[in-house]
């Protein structure tokens, strides 16, 4: 337990001892008279409630030393608790009146002795008054409280070790206003609003009811004990009487004479031996003030005692800190082998789901792979008639040949000549044989940037001769300045070859004059992906009808009586996995089907 207006105290120390130069200044002028002989005895009085009043109140204790003891004088001097404190420090007095607290400090910094106790008068305990509903000592919970000076017995100390021992935590929830001497001005504070209640000396409310009731009616007390042989309220227990001290240099012989006057009093104050002051020391050790104020090193003990709550509360704290590190740590360990666990599934999931892509992408390569030879299949015939040209054409130029060297007509320029037409028909053969071995060759696809009119200027060569057996007028309609796409070439070409064959097959029945095949590029952004090119290719075949049109391109149907359904769909996916789009529509003209590829740009860097 412990005191805690650390500033406070300080500032009303330094303010209090700056009045109590100029009271003990006043006091040396007053008994200045007195001070010129020899005998003059001053005895210093504690003034809690004004001068007047506390040299009214022992006056008869000074008579009676002067009556028994008529070879000295004795001199009432009213000091407040800083003043005696000067007054005992310039040794300007021979005895002391105080309460028992600031007797206690001044034992243990002047070295005083009491040589009687007072009897019978006021008991020395605290009081709580205010105007408020208030009961007891939790109501001053987070109010403000008024009291005269932390260093005041009855006006402070006495109540705050009453709190302290109610709940150690309750004196910091209370909002102390110090305001000095004298001890009505608590009470005053209390009155004016600036406090929600005040510590005054027990009996104090009683006195100033009796001398100014108006004044001081609204003022009760609350949290009052019911002691025996107690005159007034009190909010505290009750301590020893104020003693009569002798300061460390009157003299022994006189202190004795001085105590057996007192002694003897039967009028006025009354006096007995010295009584034990225990309950005292216990309040001050107890508030760690005065004499057992700390000075030094706190030892283990006072630091475990001043600060045991809060160490309990740490010890309770550190051990559900403890139980719940324990607990989270087995929710860690069961949550980390539910991982493990998890991951290790997800690994097998991965590697099932890796191994069963990497079958899709094999099987699908097969059915790329089965679509071109399938397609090429189609296109035999009208890739033999190609091919037979060119040989045909260097038949023709070899017979000739022989002939002429038969007549003995062959001239050197006509062996350059045909040597030169055999050539370059060797070489057409040559090149339309290399493009069908790339086109059905088993390959990994490649993406590179493409030029979408290069590569349709490439794929007429393999469709031409298909296109003329059955024909079939092609028309190109290449758009200018086009943005290269990131594709497969070999795998764009077999989508418009299976376009191209569609097309053919659909203008079977279709009037010689009515078959064209119109194969278009150009610009053409899309709402969701942006910028791309557009490839379409455009029949006047039988079209689809809405049913049919609705199943385009899906696996496995088809409208070919020996077509299986595959062609279209796997154009669709190549496309789809070029991220763009397969889509038929019928013209606007009514007349035959346009499918219509979409591919995204490459985006420039």
């Amino acid at each position: 337990m412990r005191l805690c207006w650390g500033r406070t105290r300080t500032r009303a120390r330094v303010l209090a001892r700056i009045g109590a130069g100029w009271g003990l200044v006043a006091a040396l002028v007053v008994f200045a008279a007195p001070a010129a002989q020899a005998d003059v005895l001053r005895i210093g009085v504690l003034d809690y409630q004004g001068s007047e009043h506390s040299i009214a109140h022992w006056q008869a204790t000074g008579a009676a030393l002067n009556a028994a003891l008529p070879g000295h004088h004795f001199e009432l001097v009213a000091l407040d608790i800083h003043a005696l404190d000067a007054a005992l420090d310039a040794n300007s007095l021979d005895f002391v009146i105080t309460n028992p607290g600031n007797y206690a400090e001044l034992e243990y910094r002047h070295h005083v002795s009491r040589i009687a106790t007072a009897e019978g008068d006021m008991p020395v305990a605290s009081t709580l008054v205010t105007t408020e509903p208030l009961e007891s000592y939790d109501d001053l919970s987070g109010r403000r409280l008024a009291v005269v000076a932390p260093e005041a017995f009855g006006g402070f100390q006495v109540l705050w070790r009453e709190l302290y021992d109610h709940d150690t935590r309750l004196p910091g929830r209370i909002e102390p206003l110090v305001t000095g001497y004298p001890m009505q001005a608590a009470a005053q504070a209390v009155l004016d609003g600036r406090a929600d209640a005040a510590v005054l000396r027990a009996c104090l409310l009683e006195e100033l009811q009796a001398a100014d009731p108006g004044h001081w009616a609204r003022l009760h007390a609350f949290a009052t004990r019911d002691l025996p042989g107690v005159p007034c309220a009190v909010s505290s227990r009750v301590y020893p009487g104020w003693p009569f001290a002798k300061t460390r240099h009157t003299d022994a012989a006189l202190s004795k004479q001085v105590a057996i006057a007192l002694l003897a009093m039967e009028g006025g104050n009354l006096w007995t031996v010295p009584l034990d002051y225990q309950p005292v020391h216990d309040l001050l050790r107890a508030l760690r003030i005065g004499p057992y104020a700390r000075t030094g090193p706190v030892s283990l003990s006072e630091f475990v005692e001043d600060y045991r709550d809060w160490l309990i509360a740490l010890g309770i704290a550190l051990m559900f800190w403890a139980l719940y590190s324990v607990r989270i740590e087995s929710l860690v360990r069961r949550r980390t082998a539910a991982l493990d666990a998890a991951n290790a599934g997800l690994v097998r999931e991965i590697a099932e789901r890796e191994r069963l892509e990497e079958e899709e992408r094999l099987h699908r390569r097969e059915l790329e792979h089965v679509a071109r030879l399938s397609i090429l299949g189609e296109m035999a015939s009208s890739i033999a008639h190609e091919l037979n040209q060119p040989l045909s054409a260097i038949a023709n130029y070899a017979q000739g040949c022989s002939m002429r060297l038969k007549f003995g007509t062959f001239t050197p320029e006509d062996m350059e000549r045909a040597s030169t037409e055999i050539a370059a028909q060797a070489e057409r053969a040559a090149t339309v044989i290399r493009r069908i071995r790339a086109f059905v060759k088993k390959r990994e696809s490649l993406r590179d940037p493409v030029d979408l009119n290069d590569m349709l200027r490439e794929t007429e060569v393999l469709y031409e001769a298909t296109v003329h057996r059955a024909g079939v007028r092609t028309e190109l309609m290449l758009a200018g300045d086009l943005p290269v796409v990131l594709a497969d070439r070999v795998q764009l070409q077999q989508v418009v070859l299976n376009l191209v064959q569609n097309a053919v097959d659909a203008m079977a029945e279709t009037p010689a004059e009515d078959k064209r095949l119109l194969i278009r590029s150009a610009r053409q952004a899309d709402v969701l992906k942006g910028p791309g090119v557009c490839i379409s290719v455009r029949d006047r075949g039988t079209g689809l009808s809405p049913a049919a049109m609705a199943r385009f391109a899906e696996a496995f149907h088809t409208t070919k009586p020996e077509g299986i359904g595959l062609g279209l769909a796997l154009s669709r996916s190549i496309v789809e996995a070029h991220g763009g789009w397969l889509r038929a529509e019928t013209p606007a003209d009514g007349h035959g089907l346009r499918v219509s590829i979409w591919l995204p740009a490459q985006e420039e860097r």
